[in-house]
Formats: structure tokens, C-alpha cells, sequence
């Protein structure tokens, strides 16, 4: 039987897959269009007519690819550092219950869970770009941005994390304690 974090984890990674997968679809066909690129849309995939149309059409696709996880990126990390509910003003909350807006308060749960879902793409994006731009199948510009954009996403949700952890032990509470214990000489 599946844990139920791993199914969550399943479950959560979907949506973003779609978009990511979408918007490569999406941005070939129309880089392809812009460019007034001949192509071919088989089963296959895209056929184009030289190797210098491919390597431009799929660099800037890839490139666009990016801009999208970067923008998924950057709302998630808003949502970590401003809207945890675990460090968020009480003036802020107040004022997105009046918008009813409170889906926007995240749990660690999920909030950490989407964060290992969205840094995984990145990371699986920057290998991508890595092999295509070593082959040259993609300008290197476009591994350089990827990277950065995995490695800067990578230190703001390290960043909310030990935000989390200290914040958790400066409640006041010995977390090392796994029991009540109750005196009953004076009851």
C-alpha cells in the first residue's frame, strides 16, 4: 500500500507536468510560426527542415519552458515566505479572511510537498538543458538561466525551511518530550 505522502506527492505532480509539457507544445508551434519556420507536426514530434531552425526553435521553446517554471516557481516561494501559516502577521491573515482569500494560507504539509515537486522539475529541467546544450541541440545560454533559476529557487525555500525550524524551537516548548506528566500526588 502507497503512503499517503506519496500519493499526495503523485497526485500534486500532475498539474504541473501538464504545464510544463503544454507550454513546450504550445511554444514550439508558435516559435515555429513567429519564425516562419517550416515544420511538420508527425507522430513523431516536430520535423523541421535544418538543423540550425531545430536548434533555435527548441532553445527559445526551452527558454520559454523556463520563464513558466520560474513564475510557478517565484508564486510558490511567495506563498512559502508570506503566506505560511506558520509565520504569518495576524493584520494579513484578518485581511484575507474579509477578501475570502483564506485558501491562499498554506500548511507546511503542503507547501513543502509542492516545493519538492516544483524544485524537482527544475532540477530535472537544468539536467535536460544541460544534455541538449553539451550536444548542442540548444544554445548554452539557456542551461545557464535554468540553472540559475533551480539554484536561486533551491536557497529561498532552504531559507523558508530554517525560517520554519527556527521559528519552531523558539516557541517555548521542549519538543523532546513525548509524554505528559501528570502529578497525581495532588489531585
Amino acid at each position: 500500500m502507497f503512503s499517503k505522502l506519496l500519493i499526495k506527492l503523485i497526485d500534486q505532480a500532475i498539474v504541473p507536468a501538464v504545464v510544463l509539457v503544454s507550454t513546450r507544445i504550445v511554444s514550439m508551434a508558435l516559435l515555429a510560426m513567429y519564425f516562419e519556420i517550416p515544420f511538420e507536426l508527425t507522430k513523431k514530434g516536430f520535423i523541421f527542415e535544418g538543423k540550425e531552425q531545430y536548434i533555435q526553435v527548441n532553445s527559445y521553446s526551452m527558454l520559454i519552458m523556463t520563464i513558466v517554471l520560474a513564475i510557478s516557481l517565484s508564486f510558490f516561494l511567495l506563498k512559502a515566505h508570506v503566506f505560511h501559516d506558520t509565520h504569518i502577521t495576524p493584520k494579513l491573515t484578518a485581511t484575507l479572511f474579509s477578501l475570502r482569500m483564506q485558501g491562499m494560507v498554506q500548511s507546511s504539509l503542503d507547501l513543502y510537498t509542492k516545493g519538492a515537486i516544483w524544485i524537482s522539475y527544475a532540477y530535472l529541467m537544468t539536467i535536460l538543458t544541460g544534455a541538449l546544450a553539451l550536444y548542442s541541440f540548444i544554445y548554452a545560454f539557456v542551461f545557464y538561466v535554468t540553472l540559475s533559476v533551480a539554484v536561486v529557487a533551491s536557497i529561498l525555500l532552504v531559507t523558508d525551511i530554517e525560517n520554519e525550524v527556527k521559528s519552531s524551537k523558539d516557541d517555548g516548548l521542549d519538543h523532546n518530550v513525548t509524554f505528559l506528566e501528570v502529578n497525581t500526588d495532588q489531585l
